[in-house]
């Protein structure tokens, strides 16, 4: 009598590390909790007198006046023209590969919605990685070309969230939504964020 036997082949997928980070970077991202993005502008430092080493001063002034140069403080170029008054909320990492970045916040032009907010590399010179507006900022641990991406909230009524990923040498939005919960209180309750198509800006 003939025996079969039966032969299991057990095959491994093996991805490599560029399917991986496609994989991290697809799943849909979770927004950081209010009181995150509450507690982050709440504190900050005159830029002269924040914890910078003279290059990184150099590098972020000469970013900063590159967002100044040739605007008047009249209509939508007003968020400029505050631009060298800033304060500074944190120096964090903003690259996988361990590069820092100064976060800002201008100490003029804002109202019950926000302040411009800027986030400069200090490295080669300084590069003005993102320009937004809001109250309040999150860097997320996803990432996209070694970057890390970063929401930033405004709004007075209601919270508007902006999620922004790095393409071509700075951030653009590429997810927004709003969220019901009154920005001026502390708590988590009374709003759901609600996505919505970001407004197309400039490239």
């Amino acid at each position: 009598m003939k025996k079969w036997i039966s032969i299991v082949v057990a095959t491994t997928v093996i991805l490599s590390p560029s399917a991986v980070l496609a994989q991290k970077t697809m799943a849909k991202v979770e927004w950081p909790s209010m009181q995150k993005l509450l507690d982050s502008g709440k504190s900050g430092e005159p830029l002269a007198h924040a914890a910078l080493s003279a290059s990184e001063l150099k590098a972020v002034r000469a970013a900063l006046a590159r967002v100044v140069s040739g605007k008047t403080c009249q209509d939508a170029n007003i968020q400029g023209c505050g631009a060298l008054q800033s304060e500074v909320l944190e120096k964090a990492q903003i690259t996988t590969g361990g590069q820092k970045a100064v976060i800002l916040r201008s100490t003029s032009d804002c109202g019950t919605a926000g302040c411009p907010l800027w986030i400069v590399e200090v490295a080669h010179g300084g590069s003005m990685l993102l320009e937004g507006f809001g109250w309040g900022y999150a860097i997320l641990p996803t990432h996209e070309r070694g970057y890390f991406d970063v929401v930033t909230a405004g709004g007075n009524h209601e919270v508007d969230l902006t999620m922004w990923r790095f393409k071509g040498g700075h951030y653009r939005p590429f997810r927004c939504a709003s969220n019901g919960t009154n920005p001026g209180t502390d708590s988590e309750a009374g709003g759901q964020i609600s996505e919505h198509p970001c407004r197309s800006s400039a490239p």
